[in-house]
C-alpha cells in the first residue's frame, strides 16, 4: 500500500512528469532508478517522494497501487 507522500520499493512512477522511474527504497525520500527505453536501469537519483507520480503495475492488472 502507497500512502501519499511515501513511495514504494519496486514500484513505478513518473519523476516530475518527465522520467519513468523505479523506487529503490521505501519513504518519504527514496533513491530511484531512470527506467530507459530498453528496460535497463539508468542513473539513480535520491528524490521527494511528494515528486512522484504512481504508474499502473503489471501485477495490478494496470491498475494503480493503493
Amino acid at each position: 500500500m502507497t500512502t501519499p507522500g511515501q513511495a514504494q520499493q519496486g514500484h513505478r512512477y513518473l519523476w516530475c512528469g518527465v522520467d519513468e522511474v523505479l523506487a529503490l527504497d521505501s519513504g518519504q525520500r527514496v533513491r530511484v532508478a531512470v527506467i530507459n527505453s530498453g528496460q535497463w536501469l539508468g542513473p539513480e537519483y535520491v528524490v521527494d517522494a511528494a515528486d512522484l507520480t504512481p504508474l499502473p503495475m503489471r501485477y495490478y492488472h494496470g491498475e494503480l497501487p493503493r
